[in-house]
């Protein structure tokens, strides 16, 4: 295969994935780096067909046109890879990056090999970039199955990234060492056959990768979505139940064990019946992010309904627990004085897993100790062995 055919190969193949993402186009590309993705591949693959017709375009098309479209591409894929990752990026060193490829690409003018070795250094170079980014930050998210998937795609991603980055400066050398041949455009194809046809592999790894990443990080975002209260922000039941499985799970192997805590703010429907349901739902989000704030570390909070809250303890033993719900106790009771209206007190009924609990059994110690706590005269904890 020549250069030329290959190089409408992946005209084709790049302007197709382009038109695809554009008919398919949503709000979230925005955030995502999607759109600006797609815009990158679309200028790359008319650069291309700039490229393959080296010889019967003008020599400013061919040369200085698809070098800018070039620069442009290389542009927008490095700043869609940022969005995605929630990075900055300046614009000015990439405009210059860009003018001077230009310049460089129509100087040249038919010349095309002289132009090749410049990009080479220079792409070279945002290339690696990318592949540091994208492989230092490919386990940024949550330890899940789903994150674990999304690290193994931005991993490949990142080495595909790392080759070519590897590949264009290696290919700009040799071609600068036989800088006195005829053009590379002109050459038998040798050794730049490997070359392209890994750059079409590594634009179907770039494109097919990007899209997963983004599929799969719509996919944690619903998720969370699922598993989170959507007034206090707190994990919801749902992930409630799934951390009490695998914490049932994990203690029933190791025999180590944890605790729930079952909170419940003490006199709320009177809160509710003096002051409103709006203001009910903003003391509820304080008094959760009062929490979470208060939360020990291996410890995670859910709000369980209306105004009851778990919260589980990892590890812990009588003693540690009950210490840790009274210290959550007095940080979560305010200042009866205080003129502003909100959450007063709480009161907590603690329980440890014991050898054969299930969740059932487990949540009504817990509950059983939380009415004792209640009609113990509230603001209180108690632990149910």
């Amino acid at each position: 295969m020549d250069l030329r055919t290959l190089f409408l190969a992946q005209t084709a193949l790049l302007v197709t994935i382009a038109v695809m993402l554009w008919l398919a186009r949503g709000v979230a590309d925005e955030a995502n780096g999607l759109r600006c993705w797609t815009w990158g591949i679309a200028a790359e693959g008319l650069a291309y067909s700039l490229l393959a017709g080296a010889g019967h375009l003008p020599a400013w098309l061919s040369g200085g046109v698809a070098n800018a479209l070039g620069a442009l591409s290389v542009a927008l894929l490095f700043v869609a890879i940022r969005q995605f990752l929630g990075l900055r990026w300046r614009w000015l060193p990439l405009f210059l990056m860009g003018l001077a490829v230009t310049v460089v690409g129509t100087a040249f003018g038919g010349r095309y090999v002289g132009a090749t070795i410049f990009n080479g250094f220079v792409y070279g170079l945002l290339q690696l970039l990318n592949a540091h980014v994208l492989w230092r930050l490919r386990r940024s998210g949550a330890s899940t199955q789903a994150s674990d998937g999304l690290a193994r795609v931005q991993g490949l991603v990142a080495l595909a990234h790392l080759l070519m980055g590897l590949v264009l400066p290696a290919r700009a050398l040799l071609l600068a060492l036989g800088a006195a041949r005829p053009d590379y455009l002109d050459l038998s194809s040798g050794w730049q056959q490997p070359v392209f046809v890994f750059s079409f592999v590594y634009l179907v790894i770039c494109c097919l990768g990007f899209l997963l990443m983004c599929k799969m990080r719509a996919e944690q975002v619903v998720r969370e979505l699922a598993l989170t209260d959507g007034l206090t922000g707190l994990a919801n039941r749902r992930a409630l139940d799934e951390d009490m499985t695998q914490a049932l799970n994990a203690a029933t192997q190791s025999g180590r064990s944890f605790a729930v805590l079952m909170i419940d703010i003490d006199h709320f429907k009177a809160f509710n019946d003096q002051h409103g349901h709006r203001a009910g739902d903003a003391a509820l989000r304080q008094f959760a992010a009062r929490l979470r704030m208060q939360l020990p570390a291996q410890g995670r909070a859910y709000r369980y309904g209306g105004e009851e809250f778990t919260v589980m303890l990892a590890a812990a033993d009588a003693t540690q627990a009950l210490a840790q719900a009274e210290a959550l106790r007095a940080v979560l009771a305010t200042d009866l004085a205080s003129p502003e209206p909100g959450v007063r007190s709480a009161s907590i009924g603690v329980a440890l897993w014991q050898p054969g609990d299930h969740a059932d059994r487990l949540f009504g110690r817990a509950d059983r100790a939380l009415y004792r706590a209640k009609a113990g005269g509230r603001n209180r904890v108690e632990l149910q062995a």
